[in-house]
């Protein structure tokens, strides 16, 4: 069994066709944050890279406009490279129904598997063995789960947290209606 793993696939709109081309029997994990905390994290982890010279606030206010189009681009020319999309997308990336909508419009419920990020930090063995369990391989136990890609920042305005809570609200109902599962996170 071979894996692949990246977060762009979830998000970039010619992923589900193309891997559906490539390996239609393909076995999908996704594995979702508190799109609040992702947005939070991607910007500090862009901001660590150097490509996110903005604050966080400025950054969510400015990605209409640093992303306009580009999602248009990319289906119209599949060999772009979009870097604000990769880059500057903090709140489509959390907007999850809609994207996992386009991988269930080319692959059978069956071949995915959704987790919550803050189910795999709660419980690791128990992910791990439901991860294994999904992909039909014969189950093992691990001794550890390390950490990787732990980073540390400070914390979010509560107004900005607030906000998101609140941008969020609506795509988050639509993922539990989708999945029929609420995972909890904020409204």
């Amino acid at each position: 069994m071979v894996g692949e793993a990246s977060p762009g696939y979830l998000l970039h709109p010619l992923a589900p066709e193309r891997v559906q081309g490539t390996v239609p029997d393909a076995r999908l994990i996704v594995l979702l944050r508190d799109p609040v905390d992702r947005a939070f994290s991607h910007y500090h982890h862009e901001v660590a890279l150097g490509r996110e010279p903005l604050s966080f606030e400025e950054a969510l206010d400015h990605e209409p406009e640093r992303t306009r189009g580009e999602e248009e681009r990319l289906i119209r020319e599949p060999d772009y490279f979009s870097h604000a999309w990769w880059n500057h997308t903090y709140l489509a990336r959390g907007r999850y129904a809609e994207q996992l909508e386009r991988w269930l419009a080319v692959f059978p419920r069956e071949q995915l598997l959704v987790l919550a990020s803050e189910e795999l930090g709660a419980d690791p063995a128990l992910v791990y063995a439901r991860t294994l369990e999904f992909l039909g391989v014969t189950r093992h136990e691990l001794t550890e789960f390390p950490l990787v890609f732990k980073q540390e920042y400070g914390e979010m305005r509560a107004d900005t947290r607030r906000t998101l809570a609140d941008y969020f609200s609506a795509p988050n109902e639509r993922l539990y209606e989708l999945l029929g599962r609420d995972f909890g996170w904020l409204r």
